[in-house]
């Protein structure tokens, strides 16, 4: 016997990282199934973001669940991917490390198979009163309604892989796949296909959803970038009178590589240029 979450199965990506918590538990922690779709098919496996936000719900799912208390947001979480997973059945099992008032940590590991496909540990905090800044800008780039035809990402477009059919995606920083530049930055608009709001679960899939900059720097042989880890750190949350329309702007950048392993950084602002979060992964270099 399982019992439901309540998250709503209506949009697309909230029905695939829908979880079914196992009767079996203890006070600090729970099992969860899971069924990873293949409608998040990168090149091998599932995309990161997806898995992402899977590990992302049921760490949430468990702290509202455990606590009884409205669930803290997110403030920091750290993925560390250990095999490839693939479409079908899954295990998540979260357990809270630390249940505060004001922070609570939560680990949680996936299983697929009998391995493990990925482990993470999340920071969960409510807001506090304190200095404000940020010497970020978001980048001046055209509006998505500007994006020429070839710099939508989607079917017949070079690189394109099955889970971009989720997004709507639109090129507005560096090159697009096939092209080269100096730089390895990449980014532009991004959103659902289906109407949903930008909440920390979309973010956490946001934040892996874009080709590496690394794509787009002048390299020979060309080269692929499986991450080993990835982490998103949660600034601030989507307006509540932003439209469910809207684009939000992402902006990454690999300014390091060395020893086979190169470092990603990236941002995820609002259109109205609010810093949401903020995301670093190292990836290992391959030879694509």
């Amino acid at each position: 016997m399982t019992k439901k979450n309540a998250l709503s199965p209506q949009h697309t990506f909230d029905r695939d990282i829908s979880l079914s918590r196992n009767a079996a538990s203890t006070d600090k922690g729970a099992s969860y199934q899971v069924n990873i779709s293949a409608d998040w098919q990168v090149f091998v496996g599932p995309n990161g973001g997806y898995i992402a936000a899977i590990i992302l719900n049921g760490m949430k799912t468990e702290l509202a669940a455990t606590a009884g208390l409205p669930i803290l947001q997110p403030r920091s979480v750290t993925y560390h991917f250990l095999s490839a997973s693939v479409a079908g059945p899954a295990t998540l099992e979260v357990q809270i490390e630390k249940l505060g008032r004001t922070l609570s940590s939560v680990t949680a590991k996936l299983f697929q198979n009998e391995k493990t496909i990925a482990i993470a540990l999340a920071t969960f905090g409510n807001e506090r009163a304190a200095v404000e800044f940020s010497d970020l800008a978001i980048p001046e780039v055209i509006p998505p309604e500007e994006v020429g035809q070839h710099n939508i990402m989607r079917k017949g477009v070079q690189g394109h892989v099955p889970f971009r059919d989720q997004f709507d995606q639109r090129i507005a920083i560096g090159p697009a796949p096939g092209d080269s530049s100096e730089t390895a930055r990449v980014g532009g608009w991004t959103r659902f296909n289906q109407s949903r709001r930008f909440d920390d679960l979309a973010i956490a899939a946001i934040s892996d959803s874009w080709y590496p900059g690394l794509f787009t720097k002048k390299l020979d042989p060309p080269m692929h970038c499986p991450t080993v880890d990835h982490t998103v750190h949660f600034l601030a949350n989507y307006p509540e009178n932003a439209g469910l329309e809207e684009f939000l702007l992402v902006d990454f950048q690999t300014s390091t590589a060395n020893n086979g392993y190169l470092v990603e950084d990236g941002c995820i602002w609002t259109a109205g240029g609010l810093l949401l979060a903020r995301s670093r992964q190292l990836a290992i270099i391959l030879p694509h």
